[in-house]
């Protein structure tokens, strides 16, 4: 043997002459080969004026000196090309281009390729150690991901898709805070598109779902604030602002009574003042109890949320009449287990009233203050009066809201049909009243100075027919006036 098996460096011979040539040839392979950094790649022919200790690897090809040399490692050394065959694993460093390769035992490849075009890997990570449960992990502190352009060869469009294996699967994104879930968007258990947070990442709460197929989103907690003209509140009358029975001062109500619309006596009655400053109208309740019901149609069931910005405290209960149970507190209120369809009501105690709100959702929002023309109309669907605002019906000598002419005839029946403004929530009682003397029941002729008797059909939710009973000593183009009430309440 007269070479070492990797570099094929020349060994020393017994009893040689001029060891030092061999020994010097040796060291210059050495020299050639150690940290082997190489000018460029792939030359073809060699260089006019090469320098000492110049190395180059011979491309596929080359002719002159270096043909027949392809892959090997030309150096200029003492005035010549000497060629090193590479053996697998050798590497080098190519200087023009700034890159490392390594022979395979075939042929030079770039050792940065593998980098570069990753497969198949296990673990993977960035700034910390990838392991099971985080197979892919980077820590840091900013990222970018941008769309390859045009001019680029790419689309310039970016879509970053997540995949799950079917519906009931999760595909998501989760928002941590110390390691532990504050927020979560995504495909969580079916394949609507959910949000969610968390105050603790145990317990959960959805804010919004948006349906897959008619892409119509809900709000299990409720929508939060919203426009002032609104109807999420489900209360009526909830600024107090609408007094068609016309009550002022100290108002005392037995029980079940109404006072301002939409409001009404509890069990034991009840006693309350009310005072208007600008559009804010608060109720102050001395004594017993006061109950805000809500009709039945207007109750999804499930959870709600009773707000106001007054001292009373309240509970909510389901049923008709004015007697309630459960215990009272103080607002804001969260209901849960409504039945839904079913008549709901809100009972304040003694203490203010102001602005109160009772809305679907687990959060309390801001006051939806409807415009008064609508909320008017809103309690029309339960009580109507004939009456001018102000003037509370059965008051003696008030306007009248009706009026008939009857035929010359001494002895006289007329038939009036009412048309009601608002369908009432249901066929309606109706009260006549005299304008003159205000008694219930009658009509006033005003030519004879004398109440008449009034009748009122039970008709419907839409209209009802009055008949007034005439007598003698009325003229022709004489007729009769009245006032109506119309009550619906619940």
């Amino acid at each position: 043997m007269t070479q070492t098996t990797h570099l094929a460096l020349p060994f020393l011979d017994a009893a040689q002459a001029q060891k030092h040539v061999t020994h010097n040839e040796a060291l210059t392979l050495i020299d050639a080969l150690t940290q082997l950094a190489i000018s460029s790649r792939n030359v073809m022919s060699p260089p006019v004026t090469p320098a000492e200790g110049d190395r180059l690897l011979v491309g596929a090809g080359a002719t002159g000196d270096f043909a027949g040399k392809t892959n090997q490692v030309a150096t200029f050394l003492a005035g010549g090309w000497s060629f090193l065959a590479p053996q697998a694993g050798w590497r080098a460093y190519i200087e023009a281009e700034q890159l490392l390769l390594l022979y395979d035992g075939a042929a030079w490849i770039d050792c940065g390729l593998s980098l570069r075009q990753l497969q198949n890997l296990s673990l993977l990570g960035v700034g910390a150690t990838a392991d099971g449960a985080n197979p892919l992990l980077a820590k840091l502190n900013a990222t970018l991901f941008t769309a390859k352009g045009v001019s680029e060869g790419g689309s310039g469009d970016l879509r970053f898709a997540l995949n799950k294996e079917n519906a009931a699967k999760t595909v998501s994104q989760l928002y941590q805070s110390n390691y532990s879930g504050r927020a979560e968007t995504g495909l969580t258990g079916d394949d609507d598109f959910h949000v969610k947070v968390s105050p603790d990442g145990a317990t959960w709460k959805e804010a919004v779902v948006v349906d897959k197929t008619t892409g119509q989103p809900k709000f299990p907690q409720g929508v939060g604030d919203g426009a002032p003209f609104s109807f999420r509140n489900r209360l009526r009358n909830a600024s107090f602002a609408i007094n068609q029975r016309a009550v002022s001062g100290t108002v005392t109500l037995a029980a079940g009574a109404y006072g301002h619309d939409g409001v009404k006596a509890g069990a034991s009655g009840c006693t309350y003042t009310f005072a208007a400053s600008g559009i804010e109208t608060t109720i102050t309740i001395s004594a017993g109890s006061l109950i805000m019901p809500i009709e039945a149609g207007m109750i999804e069931g499930g959870v709600y949320t009773l707000s106001q910005a007054g001292t009373a405290q309240a509970r909510v209960w389901q049923g008709t009449g004015y007697t309630g149970s459960g215990t009272y507190a103080a607002c804001p209120l969260q209901t849960s287990g409504l039945t839904a369809n079913a008549q709901t009501n809100v009972e304040f105690s003694t203490g203010t009233i102001l602005r109160p709100q009772f809305e679907k959702g687990a959060f309390a929002t801001s006051f939806a203050r409807r415009p008064r023309t609508i909320e008017r109309l809103l309690c029309m669907r339960y009580f109507q009066t004939s009456y001018a605002d102000g003037v509370a019906p059965g008051t003696a000598g008030a306007a009248f809201g009706i009026s008939q002419f009857f035929p010359a005839s001494p002895d006289w029946l007329t038939l009036v049909a009412l048309l009601y403004p608002v369908p009432m929530a249901a066929t309606p009682t109706i009260t006549p009243y005299s304008p003159n003397s205000g008694a219930s029941g009658k009509a006033y002729a005003n030519n004879v100075g004398a109440d008449y008797a009034v009748y009122a059909s039970a008709g419907n939710d839409k209209g009802a027919t009055i008949t007034v009973l005439g007598g003698t000593g009325l003229g022709a183009g004489q007729g009769w006036r009245l006032n109506l009430t119309l009550s619906a309440e619940i």
